[in-house]
C-alpha cells in the first residue's frame, strides 16, 4: 500500500459508549477509509467495566466490519481486575486486535489520583504500515515514541483530550515528533467541553508529515470526520534525507557518549 486514508474524528464527548457508537455508526457507514481515529475519552470518563469494555468493543468491531478498515477507538478508562487503566483500542472486522495503555497519567489534570500507569504500547500493521497509539499526555515523552519508532512504525496516533490554549503547543509537538522520527503523527483531538479546570476543549485535531509539514489541519469548533491520505514516499524521502533512525539503530555510538559534569 503506497496509500494510506486515514480518517480523524474530531467529536463530542458522549455520555457513554452506547451513544458515541450510535452516532459514529450513523456518521462512518458509508465512509471509504483504511483507517478511523477517535479521541480521547469521547465515550466519557466513567470507568468501564471488562464486560462493557467488550460491549464497547463489539459495538466498533460491527462498524469496522462493514466499512472494511481499522478503527483506533481513542481512549477509554476500563476496570480489568481491580486496576483502572486508560486503553486505546485497535479494533478490525475480526475484534480487538491490539491495543496501548497511558503509561503516565496526566499529573496536571488529576488522572493520577483514579488511574494507574499503563505498561503495554501496541503496533499493527495494515498492509504494509505499522502503526501504534500513544495516549495524549504521553506523547510528550520523546522516549516512548522512540520506542515504538524502533520497532518500524510508520504512523503515531495520538488520541488526546487538549484545552484550547495548548492546541498550537501540541500540533507543534505533533511536528517534532513525526519530523524527529521520520514518522507520520496524528492527533484526533475532542471537541465542545470543559477540562475540570474550566478551560475549553475545542479541537483542533491534525496530521502531521515526516517532513514537517500538517497534512491535516482541522479548525477549532468543528464536529466531524475527516479524511487525508498519508504517502509512503513521504516517509522514504524523509529517512533516506535524514536518517535519523538509523542512526540510533545501527550506531552504538549514543550508548558510549561521556557525560562530564563539573561543580564550579
Amino acid at each position: 500500500m503506497s496509500e494510506l486514508r486515514v480518517t480523524i474524528a474530531q467529536i463530542r464527548r458522549f455520555g457513554n459508549y452506547l451513544e458515541g457508537a450510535t452516532w459514529l455508526n450513523n456518521n462512518a457507514k458509508e465512509l471509504s477509509t483504511d483507517l478511523i481515529v477517535l479521541p480521547e475519552n469521547w465515550v466519557g470518563t466513567k470507568v468501564l467495566s471488562k464486560d462493557e469494555f467488550n460491549d464497547y468493543i463489539g459495538l466498533l468491531k460491527d462498524l469496522a466490519s462493514g466499512i472494511n478498515a481499522l478503527i483506533i477507538g481513542g481512549a477509554a478508562y476500563v476496570n480489568i481486575d481491580g486496576k483502572n487503566t486508560s486503553v486505546c483500542p485497535v479494533i478490525s472486522g475480526s475484534g480487538l486486535i491490539n491495543y496501548s495503555e497511558k503509561i503516565y497519567p496526566s499529573r496536571a489534570t488529576g488522572e493520577r489520583m483514579g488511574i494507574s500507569a499503563g505498561k503495554r504500547l501496541g503496533i499493527v500493521e495494515l498492509g504494509n504500515w505499522r502503526i501504534g497509539c500513544i495516549i495524549c499526555v504521553d506523547a510528550v515523552y520523546p522516549e516512548l515514541v522512540r520506542r515504538m519508532v524502533m520497532h518500524g512504525i510508520d504512523l503515531v496516533i495520538n488520541p488526546s483530550s487538549i484545552s484550547v490554549d495548548r492546541v498550537q503547543l501540541w500540533r507543534s509537538l505533533g511536528l517534532i515528533r513525526a519530523f524527529e522520527n521520520s514518522t507520520y503523527f496524528a492527533s484526533a483531538m475532542g471537541t465542545g467541553y470543559r477540562y475540570p479546570d474550566g478551560r475549553d476543549v475545542l479541537g483542533g485535531s491534525f496530521v502531521a508529515s515526516p517532513n514537517g509539514e500538517l497534512t491535516l489541519s482541522i479548525d477549532l469548533g468543528v464536529e466531524g470526520l475527516f479524511t487525508t491520505v498519508l504517502n509512503r514516499y513521504e516517509l522514504e524521502y524523509a529517512r533516506a534525507r535524514r536518517g535519523f533512525v538509523n542512526d540510533l539503530r545501527n550506531s552504538p555510538l549514543i550508548d558510549s557518549i561521556a557525560i562530564e559534569i563539573v561543580h564550579v
